[in-house]
């Protein structure tokens, strides 16, 4: 019978025993929107975290108990939890975009992307942690020859000759089928005659194909 494995060891960059569950919620946040690659100061992401939790429960009572309330002598006070949100906001931004989401740039669909994508989604030993870099990399590569089509001529020219082939051996490194070139930017690349440009691509192609059974 399988030993059931601890939460540090099946989840990455567990939170700590005996974290709040209001600061667990704050710490999970956090790790999915970044990428810390397990290279991270748990103690300082841990207090980053405690203070989330306690100016999201500030917030809250404000929310729930109103703005002002009454002191025990019967008057109309401002709630105390107003000064612990406005003291714990500056404590936060004290720490800078040190735990902020990372922003990833929207990128625009293309083939290439999208034919790439699908070769990695129907590559079941691509889902292992280890070609996390290697399939994000590919796969910025194709977003590449995607926006090289959109810029034109130029920008072709020097796909063909310096991503292209970069993002074949890629494909073959892990394994996948390449996107086909499309025929027009293949054209283009080669100032509209398309045969020698396209035997080359389609050559590159074999090769990654015969190195991918090779292996």
């Amino acid at each position: 019978m399988t030993a059931k494995s601890s939460p540090e060891e099946s989840e990455p960059l567990a939170p700590p025993p005996g974290l709040p569950a209001s600061a667990v919620e704050a710490w999970r946040e956090i790790v999915v929107a970044n990428d810390f690659a397990g290279n991270v100061d748990r103690a300082a992401l841990e207090a980053f975290c405690t203070l989330m939790a306690r100016l999201r429960e500030a917030r809250q009572r404000v929310e729930d108990e109103g703005m002002v309330v009454k002191d025990p002598r019967g008057r109309v006070v401002p709630h105390p939890a107003l000064a612990v949100e406005r003291q714990t906001a500056e404590q936060i931004r004290a720490w800078g975009d040190r735990f902020a989401p990372l922003v990833k740039p929207a990128r625009k669909r293309g083939y290439m992307a999208d034919a790439t994508a699908a070769s990695i989604a129907n590559a079941p030993h691509l889902a292992q942690r280890k070609y996390a870099g290697p399939v994000a990399a590919v796969k910025t590569l194709a977003w590449m020859i995607d926006e090289a089509q959109r810029e034109g001529m130029e920008a072709l020219q020097k796909a063909m000759a310096t991503t292209v082939p970069t993002y074949l051996k890629a494909c073959a490194d892990l394994q996948i089928t390449p996107a086909s070139v499309p025929a027009k930017a293949v054209g283009a690349a080669g100032g509209g005659e398309t045969k020698a440009p396209a035997s080359k691509v389609t050559d590159m192609q074999e090769r990654a194909r015969s190195r991918r059974a090779a292996g």
